[in-house]
């Protein structure tokens, strides 16, 4: 072998198998990866949406009202707190549930239409309606509005709260699915927000008061001194049509 011979380098075949075992590992890789950056990530929590005068907020010892003035604090009742008072005398003296309570979503959808007026007698009207979309309507009235007058002369005490708001009417109609149907939709025009709260600030006249409770939601509006006409096609279609309650036009306001 002369002295400027070098022998060949010998390259041994490169396998296809460690190449294709590999290349297997190192996608696993990237898969895995890209797993546990997805399982770390924080769920984002989404606002959940709410409508028109939805209270985010329920009694757990059974009021019948937030607190606050509404428009303050959210959905409430024209004059606050003040007025939760006076109204949920009168619900109490009708007998009425709180819809505000916290319900479970299980329940019977329930909409609640109450009629405070100064100058004549205030009126519930409360629709609930069952899973097969059938209904029972309960309207009351109470004997008297306001609060009760002081003692008159040559007696010791006052009207009681319970004779003040007594129940004059109590009655109680099935509701069949097509008027169930017919109220809701006249529900479903309330907009439930007062569109012009500064002209009803006086301390007479009406309120059209509004409830819905739906499993978990809770919803309110008070037309102060003014309702709306949605308001006043559904309240009517409750106390005056189904209802049968004699109501003179002069007593609607």
């Amino acid at each position: 072998m002369s002295p400027g011979y070098q022998q060949p380098l010998s390259w041994a075949p490169v396998s296809n198998h460690g190449m294709g075992k590999n290349r297997r590992g190192y996608i696993l890789f990237v898969v895995l990866g890209v797993m546990l950056v997805a399982a770390c990530k924080k769920p984002v929590n989404q606002p959940v949406p709410r409508e028109l005068g939805e209270v985010e907020s329920c009694s757990s010892s059974g009021e019948f009202f937030p607190s606050g003035r509404a428009g303050l604090h959210g959905p409430g009742l024209f004059f606050g707190d003040f007025q939760v008072q006076w109204e949920s005398d009168f619900l109490r003296g009708m007998h009425e549930p709180s819809l505000y309570t916290c319900a479970a979503p299980s329940g019977d959808a329930v909409y609640r239409f109450l009629w405070d007026r100064s100058r004549s007698r205030p009126i519930v009207a409360r629709l609930t309606v069952h899973k097969d979309g059938s209904g029972i309507l309960t309207i009351r009235m109470l004997a008297n509005s306001g609060i009760p007058p002081p003692p008159t002369r040559g007696k010791n005490k006052s009207v009681s709260l319970d004779e003040w708001y007594r129940v004059v009417l109590d009655r109680q109609i099935d509701m069949s699915t097509d008027q169930v149907s017919h109220a809701l939709e006249l529900f479903r025009r309330v907009k439930f927000a007062d569109d012009n709260p500064g002209a009803r600030n006086t301390t007479d006249g009406s309120d059209w008061i509004i409830e819905e409770r739906d499993g978990a939601k809770y919803r309110l509006v008070d037309f102060r001194n003014g309702y709306s006409e949605p308001a006043k096609d559904f309240g009517l279609y409750l106390v005056r049509d189904l209802g049968r309650v004699e109501i003179s036009g002069d007593a609607i306001y």
